[in-house]
């Protein structure tokens, strides 16, 4: 076996010890090229862009392999039964409408009027998303969007334009007025609000909560208590949680809603809700339901089925069992996010999200009041 030994000839050395300088200070650069970029500011020197796009090429289709990952696990629309994990029991009302499969006839929302592109926020794409950065709203959304996935629907992350006659609570009401112009029922959520069981379809919970096609509106009670009642004495409905179904009629409902408030609004008394909390929840409760047959035209989701929490308020009989509704301790939608998905698949979500931004964020903030000529 030849054996290698270093050179004797000084030329030799010279050229072998040259040629591991040069090997040496390439690597050296190179190495600081690549990760100069993760601890310098914007600007500086071999700076490197990190975003959610950074680790891997396009990936699949979760409009397509989400629904088909969860076939079989679906709650069949033909079942009138359904048990909690905690050990509750529901049956759909035998005269209930069963509702056949909608799919993209239903629209779930978000609204706000603010931008946030910051590290954790759904908007944000310089950081991936992790269970320590990601905000409560980001999560709160993410569910939203999942479950649309789910069950087929279509979902709208919607920027709306601010008002400038009342508090920016209010916005929900015109986008869901316009979104109805176009879906024939409208699911709108706060962002501290998730579905729970996110096998259960909407069309099940229809039927549930006895919502026919003469339906207009649907929203939770508030939890039981004076406090929350209106001046009349009977409990608010949370505007956190709705569904609106399309229809002439409905479309009234919203006008008299948005004008509840104004100068022109026919509700004497309505205007101090423009500003004073509860804004429109208040106005709705107050005023515009009680124009409308509270069983027919309107349904009232028991607060146990669709507001509030376990544990905080669950002795006012508000656990939140298919909605939850985290207006104490909002930290709970990143809980309960990360319990149903893994890492992977919430920055999957969130990727897929900007992959097809065109289609799951509407940017309105050019817009004024009236809207006009939205298109969903």
């Amino acid at each position: 076996m030849t054996v290698w030994s270093y050179p004797t000839n000084p030329f030799l050395r010279f050229c072998l010890a040259s040629v591991s300088i040069a090997v040496t200070i390439v690597l050296y650069v190179s190495t600081i090229h690549l990760y100069a970029g993760f601890g310098r500011h914007r600007g500086a020197p071999w700076h490197r862009t990190w975003s959610i796009f950074t680790e891997s090429t396009p990936g699949e289709d979760l409009s397509v392999t989400i629904p088909e990952a969860w076939q079989g696990m679906i709650h069949p629309l033909n079942e009138t039964h359904f048990d909690t994990l905690d050990d509750r029991h529901y049956d759909i009302p035998k005269d209930a409408h069963r509702w056949a499969p909608l799919g993209k006839k239903v629209l779930i929302i978000d609204v706000d009027t603010r931008l946030d592109t910051s590290r954790g926020s759904m908007l944000g794409t310089r950081t991936p998303l992790t269970p320590d950065n990601i905000k409560p709203r980001t999560a709160g959304i993410i569910n939203h969007f999942h479950y649309a996935l789910i069950h087929g629907y279509d979902y709208r992350l919607v920027r709306a334009p601010e008002f400038q006659d009342r508090h920016q609570t209010w916005v929900k009401v015109p986008i869901e007025q316009e979104a109805l112009k176009t879906y024939d029922f409208v699911v709108f959520l706060d962002a501290d609000a998730i579905f729970n069981y996110v096998q259960v379809p909407l069309e099940w919970l229809f039927s549930l909560w006895e919502i026919t096609p003469r339906t207009l509106i649907a929203m939770a009670e508030d939890p039981h208590s004076e406090r929350n009642n209106d001046a009349k004495g009977w409990v608010m409905w949370n505007t956190g949680f709705s569904i609106a179904q399309k229809s002439k009629r409905t479309q009234e409902l919203f006008q008299r809603w948005l004008d509840c408030p104004t100068e022109r609004g026919k509700y004497a008394g309505c205007t101090q809700w423009a500003y004073d909390w509860a804004h429109e929840q208040a106005a709705f409760g107050n005023y515009v339901r009680y124009d409308y047959d509270s069983h027919k035209d309107l349904r009232a989701i028991s607060c146990q089925d669709g507001n509030g929490m376990p544990g905080k308020n669950g002795g006012a009989g508000c656990n939140g069992v298919f909605v939850r509704h985290y207006w104490i301790g909002k930290e709970q939608t990143v809980r309960d996010l990360y319990q149903l998905l893994s890492d992977n698949k919430v920055r999957a979500l969130h990727r897929y999200f900007h992959e097809h931004k065109d289609r799951y964020f509407l940017d309105l903030s050019h817009h004024t009041y009236p809207l006009k000529d939205v298109v969903f």
